[in-house]
């Protein structure tokens, strides 16, 4: 069923071998036959042979031209279904490197404590309409994008991705956010997007010293969350309807941020669940984002995940700002997550940011936990579905690597050496560290612990 074209050609080629007439006049006359194949065939080709076998055990006296003429339809049917999931599963696989390619790596703004992260919904592994956005309109200025377009397809990745580009040019061209969004519905409603969308844009501006003004304004969304001396609110004012709907003036709110100050905005997947409200999510952010006092933004992340966002029912997206200041006065939990697309170059992606994040904790041997990580996450993109989890986590044990895939099927060992790729990362994996895989919601996560101190033997698969 997963043929390209090449091997539909040889199945054809082989088909035509077997069968020296077309298919349903070969089938017909020459009286009833215990066994009768049929070719399955597709947009682009043969996708498979059907063959039906009337059995010995029932006293049946073969199959006739009756049974030739069904088992024709089925296999035309057959044929039809398993071409519609094909197409499907390609075009599923295009919206989600579309919108790969619309979201930002982890942003760096040298005046600022930045931190990002996104991930889909259990339900729809592998896109959504949901962004985030972190750039830099002016130089003494930042612009943060959360925005929810309404859908999991190829149309939804589609509308976000235009959406983002018109976000983009506006915030570079106007200062005031309100005035952002009023350009944004104009030019929406000229493209025609069908989809519904909210979104929150802010804008930072560095007043010289040591605080910033916030401005924002927003279309549909929920507001961001302001924490100040370790007290949080959800800011009011800036609010307004969904982008492109009606012609109304948009408005623009506005908050000073001074040092230590922590800025969130997130999608509505972090705080809406089928049991509460909006409004009570809201308020679990609130009390989530005052939990996470004093650490850096990466820990007021970390933190707000950890509570509120493990497992989202709706796509998630979260951008954390914390302005300098004074040094954290606690640390951090030593924990950071990404997801990563199902696709060789994460290999790479996921080896440098083990290497960063090593330097930045002082692990003792971070050559041992980027072999790890590019093994692991080498295997998840080789064998497993989707998008790749990957989360560090470091403390007296030592480093825990998790890496999770759709695949529920268990990590494979090769016991031997064979002809053949794959399967010998994990004697690596197992003479560096512990490890041992379980099954997820989705999948599989696979695990390994590395100690602090350089290991030349692991424990095993427990």
């Amino acid at each position: 069923p997963g043929a390209g074209p090449s091997a539909s050609g040889w199945l054809a080629g082989l088909l035509d071998g077997l069968l020296v007439e077309p298919a349903d006049d070969a089938a017909r006359g020459g009286g009833p036959r215990p066994v009768l194949s049929v070719p399955v065939p597709g947009r682009d080709g043969v996708l498979g042979l059907l063959v039906v076998a009337d059995a010995p055990a029932g006293g049946g006296e073969g199959l006739d031209d009756d049974d030739v003429d069904l088992v024709v339809e089925v296999a035309r049917r057959l044929g039809l279904s398993l071409a519609s999931a094909r197409l499907h599963e390609q075009q599923h696989l295009l919206a989600e490197a579309l919108q790969r390619s619309m979201l930002p790596e982890q942003p760096h703004v040298p005046d600022l404590d930045v931190w990002s992260y996104y991930v889909p919904s259990a339900d729809h592994a592998q896109v959504g309409g949901d962004w985030f956005d972190v750039m830099t309109p002016g130089p003494d200025a930042v612009g943060l994008v959360v925005g929810d377009v309404v859908g999991h397809d190829i149309e939804a990745a589609a509308a976000m991705g235009q959406l983002r580009s018109v976000v983009r040019a506006y915030a570079h061209e106007q200062e005031e956010p309100g005035t952002v969004l009023m350009r944004v519905d104009q030019l929406v409603a000229g493209m025609r997007i069908r989809r519904s969308a909210s979104l929150l844009y802010a804008r930072l501006e560095d007043l010289g010293d040591g605080t910033w003004e916030v401005s924002w304004s927003r279309a549909g969304h929920l507001p961001p969350v302001l924490v100040q001396a370790g007290r949080a609110r959800a800011l009011s004012g800036g609010e307004g309807v969904l982008v492109g709907v009606g012609d109304r003036p948009r408005s623009t709110a506005v908050v000073e941020a001074g040092p230590g100050d922590v800025l969130v905005l997130c999608t509505d997947g972090l705080v809406e669940r089928r049991s509460r409200s909006l409004r009570d999510g809201v308020a679990a952010l609130v009390e989530a984002c005052e939990g996470a006092w004093g650490t850096d933004a990466a820990g007021t992340g970390e933190h707000l995940l950890e509570v509120l966002g493990d497992v989202p029912e709706d796509d998630l997206a979260v951008v954390v700002v914390r302005v300098p200041g004074p040094a954290p006065t606690r640390p951090g939990p030593r924990r950071r997550r990404w997801q990563l697309p199902g696709d060789p170059g994460s290999v790479a992606r996921a080896r440098r940011k083990a290497s960063r994040l090593g330097r930045l904790w002082g692990l003792p041997s971070t050559a041992q936990a980027e072999l790890v990580v590019s093994e692991l996450v080498g295997n998840a993109v080789l064998h497993g579905w989707g998008p790749v989890g990957l989360r560090l986590q470091h403390d007296e044990r030592g480093l825990l690597v998790e890496v999770d895939d759709a695949n529920p099927a268990p990590p494979g060992v090769v016991a031997e050496r064979r002809e053949g790729p794959g399967g010998f990362g994990l004697h690596v994996v197992e003479r560096l560290s512990d490890w041992g895989w379980r099954h997820s919601g989705t999948g599989k996560t696979v695990w390994a612990r590395l100690p602090d101190q350089p290991s030349t033997a692991g424990g095993g698969r427990g």
